[in-house]
């Protein structure tokens, strides 16, 4: 090959080398933009897997919650979680195709989802708490909660000389149980001087007892007046507690009591 041919091929081959490691500074910025959107959302995806495993470890927890319908909540968020994937794309080399990766990126966005996760947890973590707090809580503890609810006047905790049952103590029996009277109850149709003498009929009582399935035992024993003249009033298990109110309730009246009462005996403060 003559001298001239060879030194015009090594001249051509230098320029094309040449032109191929030349990039404007308007690709090389929107590499750069692109590069920061990609570590933005890996970043995230870093974010959500250890939250998916501390979600995963708290499903599993032996810890009962109040409501059983939180830890299956927590369980679809976790199932709706481990579907997110994400594989880095490769850097186009035209500028226009860069910047369609960069806006492919910027409309992915995790936080919503490690939010949700978060947010699953805490509704578990509440719940817990909740159930902890109404698990044989203490006669000190339920009298707190009932000062200061509408409905509720006299307050008195029985003892083993005036339990009017003589369950106290008891095995199956209540650890604690508290009488309250209710403006909304016609005291002078009620039988009685004194709130434990009234018993539920002047308003109501909060039993509480050693575990769930002493208190649901006691539950189904009232139920089974339900309706009759020996009706004792409404009745509902929270926890390890039950909750009465006087048959001489209404019943929308019974309700809200009921459910004054149990958010007082729930509230986490």
């Amino acid at each position: 090959m003559p001298l001239k041919l060879v030194a015009l091929c090594v001249a051509l081959l230098a320029s094309v080398a040449l032109l191929a490691g030349c990039e404007s500074d308007e690709v090389k910025s929107a590499k750069e933009n692109l590069n920061t959107e990609i570590e933005r959302v890996e970043s995230q995806m870093a974010d959500l897997q250890p939250e998916i495993e501390t979600a995963e470890a708290l499903a599993q927890t032996e810890d009962a919650p109040l409501d059983e319908t939180v830890i299956p909540s927590l369980e679809s968020a976790i199932s709706q979680a481990k579907t997110i994937e994400f594989t880095a794309p490769d850097t186009p080399s035209g500028l226009d195709e860069i910047n369609a990766e960069i806006d492919n990126l910027k409309a992915i966005d995790y936080t919503a989802d490690i939010q949700t996760l978060k947010d699953a947890e805490q509704v578990v973590n509440d719940s817990i708490a909740q159930m902890k707090q109404v698990t044989n809580p203490s006669e000190a503890f339920v009298i707190e909660r009932l000062q200061g609810i509408e409905g509720i006047g006299d307050i008195s905790a029985v003892t083993e000389d005036n339990d009017p049952n003589g369950q106290l103590g008891k095995s199956g029996g209540y650890t604690a149980t508290v009488y309250f009277t209710s403006p909304l109850v016609d005291q002078s149709d009620v039988i009685g001087s004194t709130v434990i003498e009234k018993g539920t009929e002047g308003g109501g009582a909060i039993e509480v007892y050693a575990n769930v399935d002493d208190a649901n035992k006691r539950k189904d024993y009232l139920s089974a007046f339900d309706g009759g003249i020996l009706s004792s009033g409404s009745h509902e298990v929270v926890g390890t507690v039950l909750v009465r109110t006087s048959d001489k309730l209404t019943a929308s009246q019974q309700k809200e009591l009921e459910a004054a009462i149990i958010e007082a005996l729930t509230r986490l403060s």
